[in-house]
């Protein structure tokens, strides 16, 4: 941890960039690669895995109406 301080690093966990300053201020920057799978690939993947194995499933709709478009309307079929 002596060296992080030494070269004034900076950690940027969420963007995966950790920034260190050597002698004279020069700069380095280290960027991670950031490899984000949808959620909603990993559940249809978990899901069809599941099925596979014969679990039970259901399939939910759900509608947040806080969040719905002015002048948007449902009607139950």
């Amino acid at each position: 941890m002596d060296w992080l301080v030494a070269y004034k690093a900076q950690i940027d966990c969420f963007t995966k960039v950790v920034t260190l300053q050597g002698e004279g201020g020069r700069r380095v920057e280290f960027k991670g690669e950031r490899n984000v799978i949808p959620n909603s690939i990993i559940s249809v993947m978990t899901a069809g895995k599941l099925l596979r194995k014969e679990c039970i499933a259901y399939l939910a709709y759900v509608i947040d109406y806080d969040f719905l478009p002015r002048g948007f309307t449902i009607h139950a079929v």
